[in-house]
């Protein structure tokens, strides 16, 4: 399994947390009468942005590893 299924993997449980702590948050929501869609789609638009980023960021790094370690000479 390379490091992109693995940070998919990573990224897909998270995001089933996030829509736990999501939907818990819905009831206080409905309970304060704040908006139901504007607030949770903030919320679930930054998490995949910042979840696409850093899964991003981490292949790259982990892809180039053993070329930076080749040019360092370890």
């Amino acid at each position: 399994m390379d490091i992109f299924t693995t940070g998919i993997a990573v990224l897909l449980v998270v995001t089933a947390i996030l829509f736990i702590v999501l939907f818990s948050f819905v009831y206080y929501w409905h309970l304060k009468k704040v908006t139901f869609f504007v607030v949770p789609m903030v919320f679930i638009f930054e998490f995949f942005v910042a979840g696409f980023f850093v899964i991003s960021i981490a292949t790259i790094i982990l892809n180039y590893l053993p070329e930076l370690a080749r040019v360092v000479g370890l």
